[in-house]
C-alpha cells in the first residue's frame, strides 16, 4: 500500500511538473517570434497551413503526409499554432518517458522528465515548424505500448513512422526484430497498416498504389551536400543533450554492456528482451544510420544534429540509467548518495542556462534570424513600392511567411529555378538570396546581373558570424 501511495504521488509530482513545463513553453511560443531555422522549418509549416487549400499537401512525401494531418489545424493559426502543437508534442512526450522508465523499473523514474525537459537541443526544437518532436513522440509511445504488452496497437503505431520522417522505416526494421525475437509473429502484418493505408489513398491522387516507395523524395541521392566523417554525430549529439547528458548516456551504455557480458541483468531490466531492442537497439540503430547516411553522402544527409531529436527520449532513458549506475556506487551511505544524486541532477539542469556551446542562447535560438531579418527589410520594401499582387520569383521560405504568400499558388508567386526555365511575360520581381537561391536552385547574383531583362533595384546585405548575407530585388525592365 505504501508503495501504491508513492506512485501515486509520484504521478501527480510530475504531472504537475509537466504542465507547468507546457504553460512555460506557451508562453515562449507565443512571445518569441523565432522560427529556429529559415529552411525546413517554414517550409513544414508552408505544407500544413495552406493544406486545405491545396489538399496534394496531405499527400506530399516530403512534407510527410501524417505530420501535415495532424499540424495542419494548429497552422491555421500562424507559425505560432504550429509551435503550440509542437509544445503539446512535448509535454505529451516528456509524459511517455516517465511512463517508460516507470515500466521498465528504473529507480528515480521521475527525473526521465526532469532531464528531457532540461534537454536543449531538445528545448530549442520544440519553437519550430520540424517533423523531429512528432518523430520522437511516436517512437517513445511505440516503446511504451510494447513495454505495456499492448503489442498490436504499438505495431500500428510504429508503422505510422515513415509517414512522419522516411527514417521510419528504420525503426520498423528494428521492431519487426523485436517480434521475431519474442516470438510475436502476429503482429508483424500489423507494420504495413500505415503503408496499406497511405498506399491506397494516395493511389487516388497519384494513379501509382506503390507511391510511397516511388515518391520517397531521398531515393534518389544526389549527394549535393557532401559528406562528413564518422564521428560527426558523436560530436553533434553532444550539442543536442549537453554534456552532463551525454556523460550519463556514456555511463548507461557501459552499463548496458556490463549487463550483456556478464549475463546477469536483473529480470525487471531483459523483459525477454525488451529493453535491449526497443531501447538500446533503436537507438544505436537510428544513430548509426545517420552516421553512415553523412559519411558517404547518401539519402540528402545534410549532416544535422536536430535529427537526433527523434531519439532523444531513448537517449534521455539510457542517461537514466547511467544515472543509477553511478549513483548506486554511494547507495551504502545515504548522505552520500543524496549529494551525488543532487550534484549530478543540479548539473543537467543549470547546464543549458549556463554559457557553453549546446547551452539555449535567446537572441540566436529563439528569435528572428539574420537572413529573415533581411527578408522583412526587403519585404517592407516591396509592399511599400509596388502593389500587394505583383509576381515575384523567390527561394527563401521565409518571404512566404512574411509576406503572407501562398507558395503553392502559381498565380503570385513561383520557385526562381521556374524563371531559368521559362520567363514570365509582363512585369514581375525577383527577390534573391544568397543561400536558399544558391544552394538549393543554383543562381548566383551575378548570373541575374547579366541578364540584360532584369534591373537591380536594392541589395541589402549583413555579416553575420563572419558570414555575409544578402538579399537582392530586381524587376523585370520588358513588358
Amino acid at each position: 500500500m505504501d508503495t501504491v501511495k508513492k506512485r501515486f504521488k509520484e504521478n501527480n509530482f510530475v504531472f504537475i511538473g509537466i504542465v507547468c513545463y507546457f504553460i512555460a513553453l506557451l508562453l515562449i511560443a507565443i512571445f518569441k517570434d523565432g522560427t529556429c531555422d529559415s529552411g525546413d522549418s517554414i517550409t513544414h509549416f508552408l505544407f500544413s497551413k495552406y493544406a486545405f487549400e491545396h489538399p496534394e499537401n496531405f499527400l506530399d512525401h516530403w512534407a510527410k503526409p501524417l505530420f501535415v494531418l495532424l499540424s495542419s489545424p494548429f497552422a491555421q493559426f500562424g507559425f505560432t499554432g504550429i509551435k503550440v502543437f509542437n509544445c503539446c508534442i512535448a509535454a505529451l512526450t516528456v509524459w511517455l518517458t516517465y511512463k517508460t522508465a516507470l515500466i521498465l523499473n528504473y529507480k528515480n523514474a521521475w527525473l526521465a522528465a526532469i532531464f528531457l525537459c532540461f534537454t536543449p537541443g531538445y528545448f530549442i526544437h520544440i519553437f519550430s515548424g520540424l517533423t523531429e518532436p512528432l518523430f520522437a513522440l511516436v517512437v517513445i509511445l511505440g516503446i511504451y505500448l510494447s513495454l505495456s504488452g499492448r503489442l498490436w496497437i504499438a505495431a500500428c503505431t510504429i508503422s505510422f513512422l515513415p509517414f512522419i520522417r522516411s527514417e521510419g522505416l528504420i525503426i520498423i526494421g528494428v521492431f519487426a526484430f523485436y517480434l521475431i525475437y519474442t516470438k510475436q509473429y502476429k503482429y508483424l502484418p500489423i507494420l504495413l497498416t500505415g503503408h496499406l493505408i497511405y498506399s491506397f489513398v494516395g493511389a487516388f491522387y497519384y494513379h501509382d498504389l506503390f507511391w510511397v516507395f516511388t515518391k520517397i523524395p531521398y531515393a534518389n541521392s544526389s549527394g549535393k551536400y557532401g559528406s562528413g566523417t564518422l564521428s560527426h554525430f558523436f560530436i553533434q549529439l553532444n550539442y543536442i543533450i549537453g554534456v552532463p547528458l551525454y556523460i550519463l548516456l556514456g555511463c548507461g551504455v557501459v552499463k548496458k554492456i556490463i549487463e550483456l557480458v556478464s549475463g546477469k541483468a536483473p529480470e525487471h531490466l531483459t523483459l525477454k528482451g525488451s529493453e535491449t531492442l526497443l531501447l538500446y537497439a533503436v537507438f544505436f540503430a537510428f544513430f548509426t544510420a545517420h552516421i553512415v547516411f553523412w559519411y558517404f553522402g547518401i539519402f540528402e544527409s545534410m549532416g544535422l544534429k536536430r535529427v537526433l531529436i527523434c531519439i532523444t527520449p531513448l537517449a534521455i532513458l539510457i542517461a537514466l540509467k547511467g544515472f543509477n549506475f553511478i549513483a548506486d556506487f554511494f547507495y551504502f551511505n545515504a548522505n552520500r548518495y543524496r549529494v551525488m544524486a543532487g550534484l549530478l541532477t543540479g548539473m543537467v539542469i543549470i547546464f543549458p542556462f549556463v554559457p557553453n556551446p549546446a547551452a539555449v542562447d535567446w537572441q540566436r535560438d529563439l528569435s528572428p534570424s539574420a537572413d529573415q531579418n533581411l527578408i522583412k527589410q526587403a519585404a517592407k520594401y516591396i509592399e511599400g513600392d509596388f502593389p500587394g499582387n505583383t509576381f515575384i520569383y523567390y527561394t527563401h521560405p521565409f518571404i512566404s511567411l512574411e509576406m503572407d504568400r501562398d507558395p503553392f499558388n502559381k498565380q503570385n508567386n513561383s520557385e526562381l529555378k521556374d524563371w531559368t526555365i521559362k520567363k514570365k511575360s509582363g512585369h514581375y520581381l525577383i527577390l534573391w538570396d544568397n543561400w536558399f537561391s544558391v544552394h538549393e536552385e543554383g543562381i548566383t547574383l551575378e548570373q541575374l546581373k547579366s541578364d540584360a531583362t532584369l534591373k537591380l533595384l536594392k541589395t541589402f546585405q549583413v555579416t553575420d558570424k563572419g558570414r555575409e548575407i544578402q538579399v537582392a530585388v530586381f524587376e523585370n525592365q520588358t513588358n
